[in-house]
């Protein structure tokens, strides 16, 4: 196994993972805008978080580049079979100690599984306001929150006749 590059493996596995932690903190106080009425934070926070995705997948890209060098895929499962060719013959996932590569790359999995997490919690949040706005809007056309007032093209459904709300 190269030794230069497991630690070049090393410096970018610790560079996904700063990274990894920034995007998790971003997520965060994404969810905090969210919750929020804020859209200037709310915009420069996505900006941030997009900014952030970005790099995460270039360091990303450097790391399976690195792998690939080392005779591995870009998967997963490639890392595992990498990390026992390299440290551990008998390593595994769950394994209580690990060398210093498994450890970051324990650590990365890790950061890049809550990152995951938060992003999905972020959606839903998005999900269940863009749900109150669609049924706000129902309202002011029908009165009731619960039928679809607007079509694809964004007039008002077959069967509904614009009440005077509606076209203010």
């Amino acid at each position: 196994m190269d030794l230069s590059e497991l630690a070049a493996l090393n410096s970018v596995l610790d560079r996904q993972i700063v990274v990894g932690n920034a995007l998790l903190h971003a997520l965060d106080t994404e969810k905090s805008t969210l919750t929020g009425f804020d859209l200037a934070a709310l915009e420069h926070c996505t900006a941030e978080k997009d900014r952030l995705v970005a790099d995460f997948d270039r360091v990303d890209a450097e790391r399976q580049r690195i792998v690939a060098r080392l005779g591995f895929g870009p998967t997963r499962a490639d890392m595992v079979a990498l990390l026992r060719a390299a440290e551990d013959p008998g390593y595994r996932e769950d394994a209580r100690t690990a060398g210093p590569v498994a450890t970051r790359w324990r650590r990365l999995v890790s950061i890049a599984e809550r990152c995951r997490d938060a992003n999905e919690r972020n959606g839903l949040i998005v999900s269940m306001h863009s749900r109150r706005v669609t049924k706000t809007l129902n309202v002011l056309r029908t009165g009731r929150p619960d039928e679809l007032t607007y079509g694809p093209a964004g007039g008002a459904a077959a069967g509904y006749a614009a009440r005077a709300l509606g076209r203010v």
